[in-house]
């Protein structure tokens, strides 16, 4: 019971990582922290291999306390976070006493918050992977009352005041701005690529890590409205026979029989994960070796990052 942390509160939370790959034509979806830069910065901040799971908070208060001192680090949408009513911030690693209280609330300026812990916790994989998949319902949703045990040695403790550069931290905010690259089926939509770069489309209630609907701006007179299924990629951006785009994200299923205009960088489909209900969405057409290039300079930085903060554990570790 000692190297436990036990949930006290949970609305929308579960267990995620990189996500469960290699396994869609048997119907699993990749899922996996639908922010991925932010879940990778705080295992790369602990000094974590990269795919440690860590907890992913949705939109809703989350709390918990451990019965031993941990080192925390807790990234993603703008929150209040709290040990025991003192404020702890983000993007930086922190010491939580045991028995205290750790509080996320009032998520705001993006959807989605994630709680990393040095070591990680200790949650069964499933294909490889600790992912919950909310489809099929295998993996890790916690709720109240909850309990997950702690990875590795407790010396991981001494990650204190690692942190992340204020000006590299992500804006999360509206209008998003996010880059795409064409679809398979771009050339059915040539008249209405300008349409889709020029509007301001807002974002559906009726949106989750399946699918985020857009409003406001519909795609009409497009043909065909249908295709054969096929497998499709996270990030791609599917039309409705009715015109309605749709982002599909992480936890999407494998194929789809509607055209495909665009499809999200792997970079800014973190930030599609990020939106908020109502939230205004402008996309932007990139080259496909550019969305390369600005998705292997994002994966070089969290290296760097994982590789300081490695270098730092190594001195505290001497200096002890």
């Amino acid at each position: 019971m000692s190297d436990e942390l036990l949930i006290l509160e949970s609305n929308i939370a579960s267990i995620q990582d990189i996500g469960r790959y290699g396994l869609e034509n048997y119907g699993f979806s990749i899922n996996g922290a639908l922010d991925q830069f932010a879940y990778k910065i705080s295992n790369a901040l602990l000094g974590n291999p990269l795919e440690t799971p860590a907890i992913e908070v949705t939109a809703f208060n989350f709390a918990l306390k451990s019965h031993v001192d941990i080192s925390v680090c807790v990234t993603g949408a703008q929150a209040i976070v709290e040990a025991d009513n003192e404020v702890m911030p983000q993007w930086e690693t922190f010491i939580l006493k045991k028995e205290k209280k750790l509080r996320i609330s009032k998520i705001h300026s993006g959807m989605r918050v994630y709680i990393n812990i040095a070591g990680g916790v200790n949650v069964p994989l499933i294909h490889g992977s600790a992912s919950y998949d909310s489809m099929i319902g295998i993996g890790t949703k916690l709720t109240k009352g909850d309990t997950l045990s702690l990875n590795g040695s407790l010396t991981n403790c001494i990650r204190d005041k690692v942190r992340m550069p204020k000006d590299d931290i992500p804006g999360y905010q509206s209008p998003w701005k996010i880059n795409v690259c064409p679809g398979p089926d771009v050339a059915i939509f040539k008249k209405h690529i300008k349409v889709f770069e020029e509007a301001k489309f807002r974002v559906s209630l009726e949106s989750d890590n399946i699918g985020i609907r857009l409003e406001k701006y519909r795609l009409t007179k497009f043909s065909p409205q249908q295709n054969l299924s096929r497998g499709i990629i996270p990030g791609a951006i599917e039309i409705t026979p009715h015109g309605q785009p749709i982002i599909l994200h992480r936890g999407r299923g494998g194929t789809i029989g509607y055209p495909v205009i665009a499809c999200i960088s792997s970079a800014d489909l973190d930030l599609a994960g990020q939106v908020r209900p109502h939230d205004t969405v402008r996309f932007t057409f990139i080259s496909t070796d550019k969305a390369i290039e600005i998705y292997r300079k994002r994966e070089k930085y969290i290296r760097q990052i994982l590789d300081k903060s490695l270098e730092l554990n190594d001195i505290s570790t001497k200096e002890e």
